[in-house]
């Protein structure tokens, strides 16, 4: 499905992104593997795919290392078919406590990153006349939970982020997506299950939590061509938590 297509994840080290890249590696694809502190996990993933992983380690909060890590993987690729905006934070706190360095690490990490990586890959995507930006967001900017407020409305902006650059570059064939994983088992969900399992549970009609494999295999589908007349959109991947 993603035979010779040239994609990088951020925050490709653990939990969704991991498996995304994973799935994209699986398809086909050569993946640039991001990560800032989950290197050996990384470069397992390259141990295991050689030839076939790029290890990109820069700042989704710094431009100055964002340029560079996107223009050495075009150069060394050709091209660059698909960006996956994964890499984020959790840092749970009511928000008449939140720490103000804290929030704005959720703001930088979670919102200011997806909006600095699209903007550095775009002019590349612009060029070639198409590719995939895909973000992932989160059922907490529908449906959060006590303490994810900031979080939340990041997660939120990133919603609002897909939506405006599918209208602003459609016509230049780039297709924008963002996913939106429900309780997904993931070291992000572990602080959450701890405190509120059951409650999860029983707002999931589905009964269960959802693995990053799950996430990951619409995650293929949207990057590939199959999914050629789909931007713009908010792809729920929750067993049903949004509605339960």
């Amino acid at each position: 499905m993603l035979d010779g297509k040239r994609i990088v994840v951020t925050g490709a080290g653990r939990g969704i992104g991991r498996a995304i890249a994973l799935a994209c590696l699986r398809e086909g694809a050569v993946v640039g593997v991001h990560y800032r502190t989950s290197e050996e996990s990384a470069r397992e993933l390259e141990r295991n795919h050689p030839g076939r992983v790029r290890l990109l380690r820069f700042d989704v909060r710094d431009p100055d290392t964002i340029a560079p890590a996107v223009s050495g993987f075009r150069e060394s690729e050709g091209r660059i078919d698909g960006w996956v905006n994964n890499a984020g934070i959790v840092l749970p706190s009511l928000l008449m406590t939140a720490d103000v360095d804290r929030i704005r690490a959720l703001l930088d990490v979670n919102l200011l990153g997806p909006i600095l990586c699209a903007r550095a890959v775009l002019p590349i995507m612009l060029r070639q006349r198409c590719g995939v930006i895909l973000n992932v967001g989160s059922v907490a900017a529908e449906r959060p939970l006590p303490g994810q407020s900031v979080y939340a409305a990041a997660k939120g902006g990133v919603e609002a982020l897909t939506r405006a650059l599918a209208v602003e570059y459609g016509r230049k064939g780039i297709r924008v997506h963002c996913l939106r994983p429900g309780p997904v088992d993931t070291p992000m969900l572990a602080s959450a299950r701890a405190l509120a399992e059951e409650a999860i549970l029983s707002r999931t009609p589905l009964r269960r939590i959802g693995r990053p494999e799950e996430v990951a295999e619409m995650a293929v589908f949207l990057l590939g061509d199959r999914a050629s007349f789909v931007t713009g959109s908010i792809h729920t991947i929750d067993g049903g938590y949004v509605q339960g």
